[in-house]
């Protein structure tokens, strides 16, 4: 899995939290949000309707080194559900009706619910105003395709319907290790981002003056020291373009890039001056 994938995989999670009728249950790679039993039945255990994000299958092609970077042509896939148990009932008119939407539970308003929810992602990741969408949209180069599908189920007696957006998109390579990112650069962005992202303090005493209500994301915060350790270090310019492209010592040599013995390895090569050999006659 690559760092890129992950990052804007997350920034669509965050983007999407409560911009759409699924409120804030929008999840991250959520194994089993829909799944398939024994028998072939749809099945979920959410409590109310969701969102699930996953980054799914990718594909680098045409590169002729042996970059491992590269991420290529990679999909997104956004899985909406709900069903028949994510009802409650309205007291004023006396019908039941779909969790926090407040139609009535028919399946004509599950399809209603799922296909309002999918136009909801598509405005909310295109959303000049939302920072997390800005993020997921600096990961990646364009739309190469987008696919919609459906199904709906019966699982152990409770009706259920869902839908899958699946987005291509061209991710951006990954950051080189050893290199320091630029501000501008979408991976540290991210950073900045999530280092702003905030969840309840389960230790807070209203009490307490010096206790706070909210807290930076412990887990979100662990997900980040693991992407940094994995782009930390130092490294020469050469160094970092024999690992951006997979060069071997012996090419990066031939091609001038690796210094020559007795030059220090930190020392930047800034420029390379070569002139065609004049025959001898």
């Amino acid at each position: 899995m690559s760092l890129t994938r992950i990052a804007a995989r997350l920034a669509a999670v965050y983007a999407l939290r409560g911009k759409t009728l699924v409120g804030d249950n929008v999840l991250d790679s959520q194994i089993g949000a829909l799944d398939i039993t024994a028998d072939g039945e749809l099945r979920t255990d959410e409590e109310k309707p969701f969102i699930s994000v996953y980054a799914d299958a990718a594909k680098s092609e045409e590169n002729m080194l042996r970059s491992w970077t590269d991420n290529g042509a990679t999909d997104f896939l956004f899985e909406m559900g709900v069903t028949a148990a994510h009802t409650e009932f309205n007291d004023e008119t006396g019908e039941t009706t779909l969790v926090g939407v407040g139609i009535p539970a028919t399946d004509a308003a599950f399809e209603f619910l799922l296909d309002v929810v999918a136009r909801q992602i598509g405005d909310t990741l295109s959303d000049p105003e939302n920072e997390w969408a800005e993020i997921f949209r600096k990961f990646h180069m364009g739309n190469v395709l987008i696919e919609r599908a459906r199904t709906s189920g019966d699982g152990s007696g409770v009706r259920l319907a869902a839908q899958q957006i699946k987005l291509t998109v061209m991710l951006m390579p990954d950051p080189v290790r050893g290199r320091e990112l630029k501000p501008e650069s979408p991976m540290a962005l991210f950073f900045a981002k999530a280092a702003t992202l905030t969840v309840p303090n389960p230790d807070h005493d209203p009490d307490d003056p010096d206790s706070t209500a909210v807290i930076p994301d412990p887990v979100l915060n662990a997900q980040v020291a693991l992407m940094r350790a994995q782009i930390a270090g130092s490294s020469t310019d050469w160094q970092t373009e024999l690992r951006r492209y997979g060069i071997t010592r012996t090419e990066g040599e031939n091609m001038l890039i690796v210094p020559p013995d007795g030059v220090e390895g930190d020392i930047a090569i800034v420029e390379v001056g070569a002139a065609p050999v004049v025959p001898v006659t």
